[in-house]
């Protein structure tokens, strides 16, 4: 048999053995569409290995994915990066009993740190010039880190004992990524793990162009959704262990509690194909996608009302602005949604996001340049017409104040998460909510980072930034209906 899983379960799938086990489709040619998906679906057989004790087969997948991004271990993840995150927090709880994290950390990383009771130190990014969550720097988490000590009244050595981790999100969303090499050699001087969620850049490393992997660059344990910038299914993940400040067997231990104990084949097996082909064609292909890019970049150039961030942001992802004052993001969003056929990943207040990947066509990239070209023209015109009239010309100015910008106050925090999480609550109209104290999570959906956390204060500029996103088409995920039919917040009593 091939020692390659997708192979092995290709050859298994075309013998004759017939499945008296699990799953209840039995390989059946009368499964319909999905025939083809069932034909190599499968459980814990004998020769495929178990993801939760794996020793064979399964093992050699993951150390093939361990050498080719470098790290002591690697795990794969069918859970998402989800699991990872939770598996990862839950690992160094031990450690101590405060959590430091970026504030724009995905609600994974606040749900591990709600179950593992830790109490929440955040670290808030600074913005770009655009309004855009920016990187972490060392000197931040240094920073944060004596200031801590100093205000539990303990010596900077002792803060090993006092704080589990530090967890940031590098990149971002936008593709903003943050100083992990310096963090990481800041923090171990402090003897405490870092995490990264890196989710985003499971395709850091493989070229020049990119930034390099959080793994090569000293993190303890790295998270990676190879399903978002590379070639294999959804919910497939990595999680990547290095160093003697965490404990390979926690990890484990905690893999087994997150993720399913029915791990699906096809999956992995996507996992596995995934890995070949960046070893084998990685580079090339990213560089094919640099290439292209580039050449988008210069058909676009000359653009009025639509500029490209080529600064910030990884070359991953694609950024495209609009003004604001002539169209918001959303509907820039589902012009080339319903225009033009162009399915972006999300949108903001004044951008859309395209993820960019190894995968990608050429045809894409004309499709999006062409609609670029003729939106702008569009809005040149629209430009015209509202400069040419007094009353228009305010109505433009108007529309900035329905421009939804994030809520980057700080709110307070008066009941740690883990205690608030778990009190009863009602819920409340938005302008009985200003003054009460947060009982559910507020989340900003994508990316799923939470504008309120369990615990924190509500106040009267959070509301408001609600209701203008909410007026202007997003998902805001927490914000319930009241007996009376309003948008309405979950309190604490």
């Amino acid at each position: 048999m091939s020692k390659d899983l997708i192979g092995q379960l290709t050859e298994y799938t075309a013998g004759d053995a017939y499945p008296f086990h699990m799953p209840g489709h039995k390989r059946s040619p009368e499964s319909g569409p999905l025939r083809a998906l069932y034909e190599v679906d499968i459980t814990e057989i004998d020769g495929f290995d178990n993801l939760h004790q794996p020793e064979e087969i399964l093992l050699e997948a993951q150390k093939r994915a361990a050498s080719l991004y470098g790290s002591e271990e690697t795990y794969f993840l069918i859970n998402g990066s989800t699991c990872g995150i939770l598996s990862a927090v839950s690992a160094v709880a031990h450690r101590g009993k405060i959590l430091i994290m970026a504030r724009n950390c995905h609600k994974a990383v606040y749900h591990a740190a709600f179950i593992n009771h830790l109490d929440v130190e955040y670290i808030y990014p600074k913005l770009t010039d655009r309004g855009l969550a920016g990187g972490i720097s060392a000197r931040e988490v240094e920073e944060q880190l004596l200031e801590l000590a100093g205000r539990k009244q303990i010596s900077p050595k002792e803060l090993c004992n006092t704080v589990a981790g530090i967890v940031i999100t590098s990149p971002t969303y936008d593709g903003i990524s943050s100083d992990v090499k310096n963090i990481v050699f800041v923090a171990h001087r402090y003897g405490i793990p870092v995490i990264v969620d890196q989710a985003h850049g499971a395709h850091f490393g493989f070229h020049p162009a990119f930034p390099e992997s959080a793994v090569k660059e000293g993190a303890d344990l790295v998270i990676h959704s190879v399903h978002k910038t590379l070639p294999a299914p959804t919910q497939t993940a990595l999680l990547h262990r290095n160093g003697d400040l965490t404990d390979g067997e926690l990890v484990r231990k905690y893999l087994r509690i997150y993720q399913t104990s029915s791990p699906s084949y096809p999956l992995m097996a996507g996992i596995d194909f995934c890995m070949k082909i960046i070893k084998e064609e990685g580079k090339e292909r990213l560089e094919r996608l640099l290439q292209m890019r580039e050449d988008f970049l210069q058909k676009a150039e000359g653009l009025s009302h639509i500029k490209i961030d080529t600064v910030f942001s990884e070359a991953g992802k694609l950024l495209l602005f609009v003004e604001k004052e002539l169209m918001t993001g959303r509907e820039f969003y589902d012009i080339l949604r319903d225009d033009y056929h162009l399915q972006m990943e999300m949108c903001g207040g004044d951008y859309v996001l395209a993820i960019l990947t190894m995968m990608d066509r050429e045809e894409g990239f004309n499709r999006l340049a062409t609609a670029l070209w003729e939106i702008d023209e569009k809005l040149r015109e629209k430009a015209d017409m509202e400069t040419a009239g007094n009353a228009a010309m305010e109505e433009r100015e108007g529309k900035k104040t329905s421009y939804p910008e994030l809520p980057h106050g700080k709110p307070e925090v008066v009941l740690p998460l883990h205690q608030a999480y778990v009190r009863p609550g009602e819920v409340v109209s938005f302008e009985k909510a200003v003054g009460r104290i947060a009982a559910e999570f507020i989340n900003l959906y994508p990316p799923g980072i939470p504008l309120l956390v369990p615990g924190e204060m509500i106040g009267e500029e959070m509301i408001s930034s609600f209701k203008k996103y909410l007026e202007n088409g997003y998902t805001i995920q927490g914000i319930v209906t009241t007996d009376e039919g309003e948008a309405g917040i979950k309190v604490l009593i």
